[in-house]
């Protein structure tokens, strides 16, 4: 890292230098601007390194810090070569009132500014920025052998089992890997060291928790918020997806995910939410507010009832009565989840929901319908794939507010014909419901932009679905048709099955028919004659060739079509 910072300070144009550090709590920005500090000391007139420059500036005020540090600087006129380090800036005006408090700086002098929060360093306007890293493998395992066994990992055998796992959850942070290591080698015995690594994931050592609340106290409450809906609930989801159900709830993820990505308590990593084991251990502490052994039910902070709950199902006691949710008036987001998916338990026959809820997310939900009791009004987002469930519920509900529907890979489900009073639908996705019988009529469904439809269906009546409708099958895009879809693949597959082998005719009793309503406006085969012959059609790499350059121009639904069925088959 020193080599890194001599090059980029090598590059910068003679002046005033300047250089931020960033990165999440604990990671070791003010242990390498020590280490400039120290190594580059002695070639400037004057130095300082102003340790905890928040917190100082805060409890002293600017001109107690101007005598103590800068006195005999801001008495002389002649300018001179400074090295000055502000360590822990979070307010960048704090940083400029001080600094134009002093003297003309001499050329070549160096501002070194270290901070949580990378737009601080934006707006303060270093020169450079310079984002901290963890340690790697053989660093992490050197620091936390150090620590845990005062030994050198070289000189060890140690790092085995309970040590690798404790370095892999402290993932390359240097102050995890001091205090862990730390506490680890307060026990002996390897089922002690386990258990009280147990622990200290569930309630992190004090010096974590200071360095962590010190950054969550700094954020807004929009802020505040989206961060322990993330630790909770959303840490490996989608941005988008998040994105959406965060806005749904209220809040502003537009800026406090940007926010929260710029403060180092939340990275984005190929498109989804991430968020460091130590940091996310802090915030599930500070977040909980009720936390009943039997449920492991969590909430998010700031309600003075329980606003959110992630439970996990599996090992529910058996008396815990469900109807509890019912009375929990506030709660808006329910996620349910089976870390083993062979225990659903008895306590689902006394299930109840909420008329508030806003999201249900059930993954392999195990009853054959919702509630019959359960009110939808307030249903934004119904997420339940893998589930048994047959249908949605009885009778008519009123689904107002529900804008998106995943159902997928719910291989018992019939029909869902209540979502045609959905009017503010926008996304549906039945993909791999291979058992559905019926499509809900889409006549007033205004907002639908996405459809997933399974691709093998006893589905018997499509929908006529508008140009604006993204339609897919089986996740794979195709173009939606002013014309309905064939009544079954059946024909499809049969035309596939054909064209591998063209002695066998075709099957057209059924389903032939919507083939050639899709291939006859193309003049592809007019005669249906010619096709149901394998006398009168060319030979099979030319008839394949001919009908597929046909389909890719005419239809890209028969492509697509054609494309799924060769892939199962």
């Amino acid at each position: 890292m020193l080599q890194d910072i001599g090059n980029l300070l090598c590059n910068q144009q003679w002046g005033v230098k300047s250089i931020g550090f960033w990165g999440m709590p604990g990671i070791g920005k003010t242990e390498l601007a020590k280490a400039v500090f120290d190594q580059m000391s002695s070639d400037y007139e004057v130095t300082c390194f102003l340790h905890n420059f928040h917190e100082t500036f805060e409890t002293k005020g600017l001109y107690s810090l101007l005598q103590e540090h800068f006195k005999n600087l801001t008495n002389q006129n002649v300018p001179k070569r400074v090295l000055l380090v502000l360590d822990d800036v979070r307010n960048h005006l704090y940083a400029e009132s001080l600094l134009a408090e002093l003297p003309s700086l001499s050329p070549g002098s160096l501002i070194i500014i270290t901070s949580r929060d990378e737009q601080v360093l934006s707006q303060y306007q270093v020169n450079q920025t310079y984002k901290v890293e963890g340690l790697n493998k053989n660093e992490a395992m050197q620091l936390f052998s150090r620590c845990a066994f005062e030994k050198d990992v070289k000189q060890t055998n140690l790092l085995k089992g309970i040590s690798m796992k404790v370095i892999e959850y402290a993932d390359g942070n240097p102050l995890a890997l001091r205090v862990y290591g730390k506490e680890m080698s307060s026990q002996e015995q390897l089922s002690q060291k386990e258990t009280l690594f147990l622990k200290l994931k569930q309630d992190p050592p004090h010096q974590i928790m200071e360095v962590v609340k010190s950054s969550y106290h700094a954020l807004s409450d929009n802020e505040k918020n989206i961060l322990v809906y993330i630790a909770f609930c959303f840490t490996g989801k989608h941005v988008e997806d998040v994105s959406k159900l965060l806005q749904d709830l209220g809040f502003f993820p537009e800026i406090g995910i940007d926010r929260l990505v710029a403060k180092s308590l939340v990275t984005i990593s190929e498109n989804k939410l991430e968020m460091h084991n130590m940091i996310q251990a802090v915030i599930k502490k500070i977040g909980r507010c009720s936390e009943d052994p039997n449920t492991s039910f969590k909430c998010v902070l700031g309600t003075t009832d329980i606003e959110a709950i992630s439970l996990d199902a599996s090992n529910l006691n058996p008396d815990v009565q469900l109807s509890l949710f019912r009375s929990m008036y506030n709660l808006r987001y329910l996620n349910i989840y089976y870390s083993n998916p062979g225990k659903h338990g008895k306590a689902l026959e006394s299930l109840s929901l909420p008329y508030g809820l806003g999201f249900l997310h059930w993954e392999t939900y195990p009853l054959k319908s919702l509630p019959q009791d359960f009110d939808p009004s307030n249903l934004v987002e119904l997420n339940m794939p893998y589930s048994q469930l047959q249908t949605l519920w009885g009778g008519t509900k009123n689904l107002k507010m529900l804008k998106r529907i995943n159902l997928r890979h719910s291989q018992k489900l019939l029909e869902v014909d209540e979502l045609s009073e959905a009017l503010n639908i926008e996304e549906v996705d039945l993909c791999g419901c291979r058992n559905l019988r019926r499509f809900p009529s889409i006549g007033n469904l205004h907002k639908l932009r996405i459809v997933d439809l399974p691709s093998f269906t006893g589905i018997e009546i499509f929908p006529e679905f508008p140009s604006n409708v993204e339609l897919k099958l089986e996740g794979s895009l195709i173009e939606t048709m002013s014309m309905s879809p064939p009544a079954s693949p059946i024909g499809v597959k049969s035309l596939c099955e054909f064209l591998d082998n063209p002695t066998k005719p075709l099957n057209f009793e059924r389903h032939g028919p919507h083939i050639l309503d899709i291939l006859r406006p193309g003049s592809f085969y007019n005669n249906q004659k010619r096709i149901t012959n394998p006398d009168m059609v060319e030979t099979q790499p030319e008839f394949k060739d001919i009908m597929c350059e046909t389909a890719i121009s005419m239809s890209q639904w028969v492509f697509k079509k054609l494309n799924s069925f060769r892939k199962v088959d």
